[in-house]
């Protein structure tokens, strides 16, 4: 790690919620108080059915990315198993808002992409990398009531971006992902999430793949047994065990965050390495990460599924509503008129 630092930061890094925050995500003067968009992402926000394993328990709790007292990417691997490190479970959340959709983002991090053997061939693939970023995308219609229904679930598991829904009336587009899987709540609003061990992707609870996410859909979810079940609770709490059932978590703004760091791109010592280009904007397209495989793990606005057509990387995170309407024929008015996306150019 010689090459030095790409750009220096111009900007401080906030924790917690923005004052974009705290502001109605509905503009109507009448009635009662409008719903702020962290309360949006509240009533939304899902159960996280995350599997573990014992061999590294550590390894598969969800975390905030600078749980080690810092913000550079390339030392999280190693950090993991030092003392007084933090692992407190946090959610990133992003809304975006068009005249007939919210479009929730979610995502959770962990230190590592691991395995009991990263490398079982001499000089072969590595299976194992430093970071690991996956998530779901909450798409929900505005019917006049104060949070909407459900319209589609986006969840995304090693760059699949798999599709879910309870409305018959949704028909593939350019997709090969719209999944013949319910979406389980709990309480109502919370969809209920599967996150794997090691590879942590994530999908619907109901669903087993066989490419990831296989697990049992019934009963106990957890293959080995031994899981952790993170639900929104408003502050950030840590497993007592692999298998605890009841952990709570924080939602930590994306925007004031990792967003704001977007920029800090280098190869030793920053939060990103590599860069993407969309529509005018360079970002930072992975954490860097240097222990097994090199700058592996993508943030939201660099997710990408090579098999979905005409959509491209960044379409999701960026244009939402776009993204559905290519990827799904789908019922009813979709705008694509964003009344609020703050990372867009412009908006």
């Amino acid at each position: 790690m010689s090459r030095a630092r790409a750009l220096a930061l111009s900007f401080v890094l906030v924790w917690g919620c923005s004052s974009s925050d705290s502001r109605p995500s509905d503009s109507s003067p009448d009635g009662p108080a409008p719903v702020t968009r962290l309360e949006r992402a509240q009533h939304w926000a899902p159960v996280w059915y995350q599997d573990t394993d014992s061999s590294n328990y550590e390894g598969d709790y969800i975390v905030a990315h600078d749980f080690d007292g810092d913000t550079r990417s390339d030392n999280n691997w190693e950090n993991l198993t030092k003392a007084g490190i933090d692992l407190s479970a946090v959610i990133y959340y992003s809304v975006v808002e068009t005249e007939t959709h919210w479009f929730i983002l979610y995502a959770d991090f962990h230190p590592q992409d691991w395995d009991e053997n990263c490398q079982p061939v001499p000089l072969g693939p590595d299976r194992c990398h430093e970071n690991d970023m996956e998530g779901a995308m909450v798409v929900v219609e505005k019917d006049g009531s104060t949070h909407g229904k459900l319209a589609l679930l986006y969840t995304e598991a090693h760059n699949t971006l798999h599709i879910f829904t309870n409305d018959s009336q949704v028909a593939k587009g350019t997709t090969n992902s719209l999944e013949n899987v319910a979406v389980t709540f709990e309480g109502g609003s919370h969809p209920e999430l599967y996150v794997e061990s090691k590879g942590h992707g994530v999908c619907a609870l109901k669903y087993s793949g066989s490419s990831h996410c296989n697990h049992p859909t019934s009963g106990n979810y957890f293959p080995g047994g031994d899981g952790v079940v993170y639900r929104h609770r408003g502050t950030a709490g840590v497993p007592a065990s692999g298998d605890d059932r009841d952990v709570g978590y924080k939602l930590v703004s994306l925007e004031t965050t990792l967003w704001a760091r977007r920029q800090d791109i280098c190869n030793d010592g920053c939060t990103f390495d590599g860069t993407m280009i969309y529509e005018g904007m360079t970002l930072g397209q992975a954490f860097d990460g240097d222990s097994h495989g090199d700058d592996k793990a993508n943030p939201p606005w660099a997710w990408d599924d090579p098999d979905d057509g005409a959509v491209h990387r960044g379409d999701l995170f960026f244009r939402p509503a776009e993204t559905v309407l290519t990827h799904l024929v789908v019922p009813g008015t979709w705008s694509k008129t964003y009344v609020y996306n703050p990372f867009l150019q412009g908006q």
